[in-house]
Parts: C-alpha cells; sequence; structure tokens
C-alpha cells in the first residue's frame, strides 16, 4: 500500500463549504438541462451496462447540490443515478455541497473536464490486482516466453527489451492463438535482435510480428524456424516499408499502413523461407 506524499510547499486554498455524506432518494435527485447533458442512445447503453454489472463497490456518491422545493440537483453521478433506479434502488449515495446556480455550474465544468484519463496499464493492473483468470493467464504466458506484461507505460530509459506494453493486442492475440502466442513470443525473445534491442518491442513493430508468426503455427514450430527467423532483418525490412510508403504518398497511392506491411513482409519470408503444407 502506497500513503498519501505530498512533496514540497502546501497549496493555499479557498474550498468553500465542506461537503455533506448522505443517502438521498431518487425521486429527490433532479437535473438541470442548462448544463446538464442530454441521455441519448450511446448515454442509455452506458446506463445499461452500468446497471448490469451493478456493486455498491464501483458506486461513487453522487455530486449534488440542494436546490428548491426540497430536490438536489447533480452535478456528477446521473449516469450512475438512472442505473441504480434502472436496478430498482430507492436512494443511493450523495455527497452534498451548498452552491449557487453559476456555481453548479462551473463545478459541473471542473469536473468533467479535468478527469485524470484511465489507460489501458492502469485497467490491467487492477485486473491483476482482483485475480482477473484472463490477466493473470496472460502474465503467466508471458513469463513462460521469457517476457512480461508492462502495467506502465515506462518512458524510454526504462523501458527494456522483453517487456510487451500494446496491452489491448496482446490480449486479443491471446484470446485467438493460445499457446501460439507462447510459441511466437518465446522465439522473438531468443532471437536477435530481438533479444536485446528495445526499439523493435514497441506495437508498431512487435505487434505486427507476432500477427504474422501466429497466422503460421507449424512453421513456428519447426527446429529450423529459430536460425531462419533470426536472418530476418527487421530494421532493414522497417526502413524499406518506410520508403515504400513515402514513394505511394507522393504520388497520391493508396497506402496501407505501415503494421499491415509488416505483417505481410513477416507471412512472405516464412513462407518463402519455410512453407506450410496447406490442404486444399
Amino acid at each position: 500500500m502506497r500513503r498519501i506524499d505530498i512533496p514540497g510547499l502546501l497549496v493555499e486554498a479557498s474550498p468553500g463549504p465542506a461537503p455533506m455524506l448522505q443517502w438521498i432518494e431518487v425521486k429527490d435527485l433532479v437535473i438541470d438541462d442548462d448544463y446538464q447533458r442530454d441521455l441519448g442512445p450511446r448515454n442509455w447503453k452506458s446506463i445499461r451496462a452500468i446497471a448490469e454489472n451493478f456493486r455498491w463497490s464501483r458506486f461513487s456518491p453522487v455530486f449534488c447540490a440542494p436546490v428548491e422545493g426540497g430536490a438536489f440537483a447533480i452535478i456528477d453521478g446521473q449516469h450512475r443515478t438512472h442505473a441504480a433506479a434502472l436496478c430498482g434502488f430507492k436512494s443511493v449515495p450523495c455527497q452534498v455541497v451548498q452552491m449557487t446556480r453559476d456555481e453548479q455550474a462551473n463545478a459541473f465544468s471542473a469536473v468533467n473536464g479535468a478527469v485524470t484519463a484511465i489507460t489501458t496499464w492502469n485497467l490491467f493492473k487492477a485486473e491483476l490486482a482482483s485475480g482477473d483468470p484472463a490477466a493473470v493467464a496472460l502474465v503467466e504466458m508471458a513469463e513462460a516466453a521469457g517476457c512480461k506484461i508492462a502495467t506502465s507505460n515506462g518512458s524510454a530509459k526504462t523501458k527494456k527489451p522483453g517487456t510487451v506494453f500494446f496491452i489491448q493486442g496482446i490480449k486479443e492475440l491471446y484470446a485467438k492463438h493460445g499457446e501460439t502466442l507462447q510459441v511466437a513470443l518465446s522465439a522473438v525473445r531468443k532471437t536477435e535482435p530481438w533479444s536485446d534491442h528495445t526499439d523493435v518491442w514497441g506495437g508498431n513493430v512487435l505487434e505486427p510480428v507476432l500477427i504474422a508468426l501466429c497466422e503460421r503455427p507449424q512453421t513456428i514450430r519447426r527446429p529450423e524456424f529459430l536460425g531462419l527467423f533470426a536472418e530476418f532483418d527487421i530494421h532493414a525490412e522497417i526502413d524499406r516499408i518506410a520508403e515504400v510508403r513515402r514513394r505511394r504518398l507522393r504520388g497520391g497511392l493508396v497506402v496501407a499502413t505501415g503494421k499491415e506491411l509488416l505483417r505481410l513482409a513477416v507471412v512472405e519470408y516464412l513462407d518463402a523461407r519455410l512453407p506450410e503444407r496447406v490442404a486444399a
């Protein structure tokens, strides 16, 4: 566990009235349409998703302010309030702060405009902490291949060979290919320049290479594969693809993505050096 540690001098603040925490009946919560968002089809889709997976452990208090008539205007939390109502709950926990109507609108802008983005690494780290079977299996697969799955993006100085950073992509590959991905990842980890060059472990390079290897499951299991794969000059191929794309762009031609061209290059190399027998 990590404690709250504030470096340097404290910031002088004028926080205004302190909030009160209380349960408020849903029928007493109102929405000011002058500053709140309308609920369209996408909003209702989100509301239904919250309701279908409803747990109080995921429900942060609704932020609201008292208004005329004994009601409370929702500043933040109308989606989860609707979801609670959809589940049949009559009241929800709320954080109540005394505010003027102008302050309510300003608070809505501040809360919804200064949200810290949740990254795929944050989500994956949380999945691991909760013991999510798919996340745990992915980590175990990577470790068996001599690699690790990143739980943060890191920096150019801290990134090391053998670490996979494209979380969503590696999840999808493992769900689709299973043990074949482990074979492919292990081959990459054992082969030059992958074993000691950080620059080829980024998603733009590693992902299309792994996709290509998984498309040839018999080839990558052949005993002679590692030796031939080591002869594939990934850096030269990256430079060649970049030049091809530049020429086509200058000529106004349709250009495939660099990732797709790299995937095709690896597949073509494998098929030329170690062709698989494909049943008709």
